[in-house]
């Protein structure tokens, strides 16, 4: 994350970045007189039998404990022209070849790269304490100074088809490893959170839920018909500088307003109440909406006076173990 505001030296990269990446902030939610974890605040799905993959029973690649670099070969279509594209992969350390494990994707924003998102986020080291997978999936060069990023959201779409990609990345990394296809999940900061709303659009059927962190999340062609309700946490900066909280209007650069974007995805989950306030301080405001269809509840943390950053806090959790308890609460049922 903080490579990804560093490269902004002038006003008018200042201004690329703000429209390629998406504005974040973190709330925690709960009721207004205490601040609990995000698992005590969303109801646990139905259990979920695992799902196991082609990969159970295999030895994995990379050794548990131990991230690698992934080759995929694509088609053009997917990756600028070339015919390779790469991911990071870590596989936890008590990783056991017959036990199907959740995945998480967690994708990198305007300007980083799937190491760099591995470092600053720490989610290899969460994964090894809370036992699964995650792949860092690696989007690709711009054509000014090749500043990586996800080249299919609005705007700065340049007809690269990342959901195929990230559609083959699942495929490859279920016929390596023992994943549960009941537990994949997704989570991205800024213009990665961006790319998992669409992945969230597009992808529902293989995806569990979904945690995005300041996204732009940009009208899409023939807009968002999600094939499922999809469970969706998402945090936002108030004070977000280069994704405003209220949206832009900026012609072809426009953004919607965070919370017409929650409540489209209510309405897309056929949620029957909320906004509810659960949590309000001088730091957080946590909001959710209930009764939906398949529990596919729709949380969202507003970070008061936040900016565009990872947060540190969800409530009364860190953000990986609240982004993880919200996970760990919804799994894909049927």
């Amino acid at each position: 994350m903080a490579e990804e505001l560093r490269h902004q030296g002038s006003r008018s990269l200042l201004v690329i970045a703000l429209l390629l990446t998406g504005c974040q902030s973190s709330t925690p939610l709960s009721h207004v007189s205490s601040t609990p974890s995000i698992s005590s605040v969303t109801k646990h799905g139905s259990l979920a039998h695992p799902l196991a993959t082609q990969g159970c029973g295999r030895l994995p690649l990379p050794h548990p404990g131990t991230g690698a670099d992934e080759i995929l070969s694509v088609n053009p279509a997917e990756a600028a022209g070339h015919r390779v594209r790469t991911y990071r992969l870590h596989v936890p350390s008590s990783y056991q070849d017959a036990r199907p494990q959740a995945l998480v994707l967690v994708l990198h924003g305007y300007g980083g790269t799937a190491t760099g998102m591995e470092a600053s986020t720490g989610f290899s080291s969460f994964a090894d304490a809370h036992d699964f997978v995650v792949a860092y999936p690696q989007g690709l060069p711009d054509g000014d100074g090749g500043r990586s990023f996800w080249a299919s959201l609005g705007p700065m779409d340049y007809g690269i088809d990342d959901v195929h990609y990230i559609s083959m990345l699942l495929d490859d990394v279920q016929s390596k490893l023992c994943i549960d296809a009941h537990r994949i999940f997704v989570t991205g900061f800024s213009n990665g959170a961006g790319m998992s709303g669409l992945l969230a659009c597009r992808l529902a059927g293989r995806l569990a839920a979904v945690a995005p962190v300041s996204g732009n999340f940009y009208a899409l062609p023939g807009g968002c018909h999600p094939s499922r309700p999809l469970p969706i946490l998402y945090v936002h900066g108030s004070a977000d500088p280069l994704l405003l909280y209220q949206g832009t209007s900026d012609s072809a650069w426009s953004l919607p307003p965070v919370q017409q974007w929650l409540q489209e995805w209510a309405a897309r989950n056929g949620c029957r109440h909320g906004p509810i306030i659960f949590l309000h301080t001088s730091r957080f405001t946590g909001e959710q909406w209930t009764g939906c269809q398949g529990n596919a509840i729709v949380i969202h943390y507003r970070i008061e006076g936040g900016g565009h950053t990872w947060p540190a806090k969800l409530g009364n959790s860190s953000s990986l173990a609240g982004i993880w308890d919200f996970f760990q609460a919804h799994p894909l049922v049927g």
